[in-house]
Order: structure tokens, then C-alpha cells, then sequence
């Protein structure tokens, strides 16, 4: 049996697995998904959140890769008021809007402080079991 996940929650609760093969198949599922349990949440009790982690912060502006994500790699910056998405290769806009500064300021982080390194590095290691997009495979530089 494979568990299946959905994008904020697994469809198969622990509590009604009933034999040790199943549960041992929940948990490798669980450990290879880029979740994370969350019990703050919900009142009815934790849940699995889809994972990020936090790159960079830059003047109010947080720079973020997600686990599971869709092709092509790429990073999301998020501020008070805007989302946007960029290409890990070339900085370039893929999603979203930024005000003209705050690009600028991203695409300068991105071309001068060795950011490209670290968020390749993030990338792949955060990389779940079964990921669409899989492993950055171009230059780092």
C-alpha cells in the first residue's frame, strides 16, 4: 500500500492503521515528504504542513525554497504584500511582482553574495522522495 499525500495533509491517519507494515510504509512516507508537524494549528490536533526553508532575509523581505515544487527550480521571495517566484539559474521573474527596488535588491543579493551556492545547496538537500523536479543539475556559478 503507498500513502498518498496531498499538498497540506496526508489522506491516511495513523490511528486507523492496523498493521506494522502499513505503519512502517506511513512513516517512510512521512520522513521523504518535506513536512513538517504542526500542533499549533489546528484545535483538533497537529496536522503535516508542506516544509520551506528560510534562505535569506533581506530588508523585510523573506527568501524561501519549498520541498515539493514544480519544474523549473526556483526560489520565492515573500514580503508583507508581495509574492514572487525566480528561476535558480538566472534570477528571473518566473511568478509574482515585486515592487522595482525590492527586485533589484534580490536580483543584486543574487548576482554578488554567493547566493546562487547556497541556494542550489538548499535545493537539493531539500529535495523529498518522489519530487517532479529533482536535483539542480546546472552551474553553480
Amino acid at each position: 500500500m503507498k500513502l498518498q499525500g496531498t499538498r497540506w495533509f496526508y489522506t491516511e491517519s495513523p490511528q486507523y492503521i492496523d498493521s506494522l507494515d502499513v505503519l512502517t510504509e506511513h512513516l517512510r512516507s512521512l520522513l521523504a515528504s518535506g513536512t513538517y508537524v504542526n500542533d499549533d494549528w489546528d484545535p483538533d490536533g497537529p496536522i503535516l504542513v508542506e516544509a520551506k526553508e528560510l534562505v535569506e532575509r533581506i530588508d523585510g523581505m523573506k527568501i524561501e525554497i519549498y520541498a515539493k515544487e514544480h519544474p523549473p527550480p526556483h526560489f520565492h521571495v515573500v514580503t508583507a504584500n508581495y509574492r514572487a517566484s525566480f528561476t535558480l539559474d538566472k534570477c528571473e521573474l518566473l511568478d509574482g511582482t515585486l515592487p522595482s527596488k525590492q527586485r533589484r535588491k534580490i536580483e543584486y543579493w543574487f548576482s554578488t553574495m554567493n547566493a546562487k551556492s547556497a541556494l542550489i545547496e538548499i535545493w537539493n538537500r531539500t529535495r523529498p522522495e518522489g519530487c517532479v523536479v529533482g536535483q539542480y543539475v546546472g552551474k553553480s556559478n
